[in-house]
């Protein structure tokens, strides 16, 4: 079996998760005093989002911050620092943007002012993250059980077709050197 990339599948999550991720963000952006939070996968698919910009906005903002994250992650990658750039902060005049890994799929993104403690921002960010997380895992495993599902099994009927087919070949064989 070949090994399917992250992107070819993304996570989808039920009714319920989404239910449990929107309540998460909720109470992390209560929290932190944040105007903005959000998951979206690493190829910058916006999962869910609870903030104060426009769904388009927010869409564009996970693109950039998947990409930036990457990006943070190939420079580890490039002086042999292996999985060590999990998080990410950007730092501004107004306000600041942190960015976490929920394991190898996603990110949950933060936006909060300079009243917020970065301290506490980074504390309530990463009980969130073992929440999400626990949360990707079960869609995961989900997936993997619909991939398996659908997947035909090649040897399923295999050497009864490869059968019939030499049957025809041959029965239908009238070059007359039998």
């Amino acid at each position: 079996m070949t090994k399917t990339k992250l992107h070819d599948r993304p996570l989808t999550f039920d009714a319920e998760q989404q239910r449990q991720m929107d309540h998460c963000l909720l109470r992390l952006a209560d929290q932190t005093g944040s105007p903005l939070v959000m998951v979206a996968d690493v190829s910058g698919r916006m999962v869910l989002y609870r903030g104060r910009l426009s769904t388009m906005q927010s869409t564009g903002l996970a693109a950039l911050a998947a990409g930036g994250f990457a990006a943070g992650q190939e420079i580890g990658h490039f002086l042999g620092l292996h999985d060590s750039f999990q998080q990410q902060l950007l730092e501004g005049e107004q306000a600041n943007l942190y960015i976490l890994a929920i394991g190898p799929e996603l990110l949950l993104i933060i936006a909060f002012t300079r009243k917020a403690m970065l301290g506490m921002v980074r504390l309530f960010s990463q009980q969130a993250q073992q929440e999400l997380l626990a949360l990707a895992e079960e869609a995961a495993i989900e997936r993997e059980k619909a991939a398996l599902a659908v997947q035909p099994n090649v040897e399923d009927g295999f050497g009864e077709a490869l059968n019939q087919q030499l049957d025809e070949l041959f029965s239908n064989d009238n070059s007359g050197l039998g």
